[in-house]
């Protein structure tokens, strides 16, 4: 079993991004308001869609902060995860 994890709040801060500058970039918008629900749920760790993790990954390499689509998402598996919090 794999487990989707993610780098996006570290790589955003990193990028002197908010949530709200990294959603606006992303073009999360609904009803012509910034919805930063995407990226919030991504750094929280719930699962996000291809689509929103390629967007999120697309606006921190045009930030300089990240090369490859695994710099800010990639999968471990569920051994690996529980051998990293012992």
């Amino acid at each position: 079993m794999y487990e989707v994890k993610n780098a996006v709040a570290a790589l955003r801060e990193q990028a002197g991004l908010t949530v709200y500058e990294l959603s606006k970039r992303c073009g999360f918008i609904s009803n012509n308001r910034v919805s930063s629900t995407h990226v919030k749920r991504a750094e929280q760790g719930y699962q996000v869609k291809i689509e929103t993790a390629l967007l999120i990954y697309t606006e921190l390499k045009r930030a300089g902060v990240c090369e490859k689509l695994e710099d800010v998402f990639w999968l471990e598996t569920a051994n690996q995860t529980a051998n990293d919090t012992k």
